[in-house]
């Protein structure tokens, strides 16, 4: 089952990553965006925060047989933040709409409340990948390589993105990249659990 898991995470992650890019490049060709782009952005951005969520759970699942407590906990942050900033994305998916057709001045003077939530949940989901970045770099069940452009490209987000445009596909590309390694994981194990099943059912050649 958790094989199932872990694949199914793996898929997600990647088409994540995916959806991260095609973000970053309509973003990049809309420039003078209305109520549709902003919508169309919004629906974009909750899918893959939606499938990040079983990405986790999947990257999580395939490191759980080297995670120590802090690999554990940082799964747990990376899980939780992904939650919590999905479900404020899709606060401002289905109320945002609404609220510009009625020109309404929530748009841009939101609740401080909303606005404290708001934060919460992108500081969760900030540091939750980071700390999993880290725990896949030191569990090395998984490569570190897609790990360390992951925790990269999410300090170059916070840092450069108002500044250079589509600098966030850099940690897409190491969450998709996880994404294939979850999948190639599974795989891998399928076929030693295979091979074994097949030498354990084999009969010792008779010696005379």
């Amino acid at each position: 089952m958790s094989k199932i898991l872990v694949r199914v995470g793996g898929v997600a992650a990647v088409i994540a990553a995916l959806l991260i890019i095609a973000q970053q490049l309509w973003t990049g060709l809309v420039t003078d965006p209305g109520p549709e782009e902003y919508l169309t952005d919004s629906i974009m951005y909750s899918t893959q925060l939606l499938l990040m969520v079983f990405g986790v759970i999947g990257i999580a699942l395939a490191q759980q047989r080297g995670a120590g407590i802090f690999a554990q906990i940082a799964a747990l942050v990376a899980v939780l933040g992904c939650v919590l900033w999905f479900g404020a994305s899709l606060v401002e998916v289905t109320l945002l709409p609404s609220l510009m057709a009625a020109g309404s001045p929530l748009v841009d003077n939101p609740p401080a409340g909303l606005v404290i939530m708001g934060l919460a949940s992108f500081v969760t989901f900030a540091v939750g990948s980071l700390l999993l970045s880290v725990s896949i770099i030191v569990t090395k069940v998984l490569p570190w390589q897609p790990a360390a452009v992951l925790g990269g490209g999410i300090v170059l987000g916070l840092a450069l993105s108002s500044v250079i445009p589509g600098v966030l596909a850099v940690y897409a590309i190491g969450f998709g990249w996880l994404g294939v390694a979850c999948v190639r994981g599974a795989n891998r194990t399928d076929a030693k659990d295979g091979d074994s099943a097949h030498r354990a059912g084999t009969p010792t050649p008779a010696v005379n």
